[in-house]
């Protein structure tokens, strides 16, 4: 039977920890532990913290009996308590008391205000591991508040693992709304907290980040949260030697509740600890998608096939060098349909290595098939958002590393650009490398870099849209220059080594006439004639083709 701390007269313990205090003055003292939890027996010790002002000791555990209930203090001064809720300087291990449900016996207020101190803490530092850790994903993220609580839960649980086993109880199916509650109440006032501040948005019950928190995370010099978890993982392994008291009870714990689990369904013991990546979620045009998504080829085919009318589904390979591409071919009643399927899969080895060496001191580009996802994915429904003719992405699986993206029917500017080399290129053809240019410019003014402008990354359709078709190198505040010189002298490739420069200068000038007339800057165009980005291309393109077109990037750009 669950006994919690009210079964026990509350002036009795109250006695007692004054007992303990003698002549130092407490702050502060509440229950914690499986009591506050709910989920103790009979068995079960009483866990107090008591905070003292004046504790020489620093901390100490400290046992007592209350009629048949055996009592465990553990006293801590307050200023020790107060910096490690200020900056997890015991990695947390006496701040945390007041991160999971507890029971206030003294000076309840000071609890509840330390309480929401740390977990604001906790919810900046998670924020910016993600703004981090995923620069461009993170900026269209909404984020539910439940995640910082599972992902705090889960880290700790990764670094003292018996611990499981006490989070496990604490979220089991009698207590999850009860203690879920109690612990979000914390969080939720430090994110209301945050959100006055405006260092974030909050929308419909989601998470937001702004720019001005994503502004100061990126001056911070020193990276507070890396610095942190391995203080914490020092600091708890000294306070495990200091008092072994402590870990005696955590393997006591342990074994009542790994006795106690026996008696609940064994399939549902692995769904406890929630993936915190349920939280996070990805805005598309078919709805939010968690990070946690592990959506397969086949069964987003085997969903289409059941949410629709389709009578048949081809799934084949569609090339690629450094991505697996795969095309999607259904038939709904009787009208064919196209999805692309892209695979971000590392960059390693032969695939990698020369890539390396023709950018080299110039551009760096992303490896990581996860971070190549997260930008394909972030900088689409950025420019989505702001009007640009981008693929409609219809599913994102983080986990398998996919994009599912409606296939875009229309002619690659490379064709045209053919067309224009070859002398059979007319006044339309010229004006879509005009216009091309044009909307470089007005992505660049938004503060984005497409990092892969070659001419082979543009679609023109039927109607004259111009799609952007590969954006897993963009990013905000890139470089710009690059963006132009590798579309100009990438499309000076296609002159014969034989052949005159004139349609090279003419792509040249249309290109950066449109650009400059949609607001680029011309310091960009001057860049990108100069050496250190003629270098690049002179490995396939015609060394009179790079001088021509850097001849007409510094004239037109001086």
């Amino acid at each position: 039977m669950t006994q919690l701390l009210s079964d026990y007269p509350r002036e009795r313990i109250q006695e007692i920890c004054e007992d303990i205090a003698g002549s130092r003055k407490i702050t502060a003292a509440c229950s914690f532990g499986p009591r506050a939890c709910g989920y103790a027996d009979a068995k079960s010790p009483l866990h107090v913290l008591l905070l003292l002002t004046g504790c020489k000791e620093g901390l100490r555990y400290h046992t007592k009996s209350l009629e048949d209930l055996h009592l465990l203090a553990l006293t801590v001064d307050r200023r020790i308590f107060e910096r490690d809720v200020k900056s997890g300087w015991l990695g947390e291990f006496t701040a945390e008391k007041v991160t999971l449900p507890y029971e206030p016996l003294m000076n309840k207020e000071y609890l509840w205000r330390q309480e929401i101190k740390v977990k604001r803490r906790i919810v900046w530092e998670l924020l910016d591991n993600l703004v981090l850790g995923s620069p461009e994903l993170s900026q269209e993220l909404l984020i539910k508040a439940e995640y910082f609580m599972h992902e705090t839960l889960r880290r700790r649980a990764k670094l003292f693992p018996p611990i499981t086993h006490s989070i496990l109880n604490m979220f089991r199916e009698d207590l999850k709304t009860r203690n879920t509650d109690i612990i979000m109440k914390g969080y939720l006032a430090a994110i209301d907290q945050l959100a006055e501040e405006k260092w974030i948005d909050l929308t419909d019950g989601y998470i937001k980040v702004t720019q001005t928190l994503i502004n100061a995370f990126r001056r911070q010099k020193i990276r507070i949260p890396i610095i942190l978890k391995s203080i914490q993982k020092r600091m708890l392994l000294h306070i495990l030697n200091i008092f072994p008291k402590i870990t005696n009870l955590l393997a006591q714990n342990q074994k009542a509740n790994k006795e106690s689990y026996l008696r609940v369904e064994a399939e549902k013991l692995a769904f406890r600890l929630e993936d915190p990546e349920e939280y996070l979620l990805m805005p598309t045009p078919n709805g939010l998608i968690p990070l946690s998504d592990r959506t397969t080829i086949e069964t987003f085919a085997e969903k289409i096939i059941s949410d629709k009318n389709v009578s048949n589904i081809e799934v084949k390979e569609a090339g690629g060098v450094l991505n697996t591409v795969f095309l999607l071919t259904l038939w709904e009643n009787g009208k064919e349909q196209k999805i692309m399927v892209k695979k971000f899969e590392d960059w390693f080895g032969f695939k990698w290595f020369p890539l390396a060496l023709w950018t080299l001191g110039t551009k760096t580009l992303t490896v990581l098939g996860r971070s190549r996802q997260e930008k394909e994915y972030a900088i689409n429904q950025f420019l989505r958002g702001r009007g640009f003719a981008v693929p409609e992405i219809l599913h994102v699986s983080y986990k398998e590393r996919l994009i599912f993206e409606r296939f875009i029917e229309g002619e690659s500017l490379v064709e045209i650009i053919k067309q224009i080399i070859s002398s059979k290129g007319k006044l339309q053809e010229i004006a879509v490398v005009r216009e091309t240019g044009s909307k470089v410019a007005e992505a660049h003014r938004l503060g984005v870099s497409l990092g892969d402008c070659k001419p082979e990354n543009f679609i023109v359709t039927q109607d004259g849209k111009i799609f952007f078709v590969d954006l897993e190198q963009a990013s905000r505040d890139g470089n710009y220059a690059w963006d132009v010189a590798e579309f100009l002298y990438y499309s000076g490739h296609y002159v014969s080594p034989i052949a005159l420069v004139d349609p090279a200068e003419q792509i040249a000038t249309e290109f950066i006439k449109g650009y400059l007339e949609a607001g680029g800057k011309k310091r960009t165009v001057k860049r990108a004639g100069s050496p250190r980005y003629t270098k690049v291309f002179s490995v396939f393109t015609p060394p009179q083709v790079i001088l021509a077109i850097s001849n007409v990037c510094k004239r037109m750009g001086g």
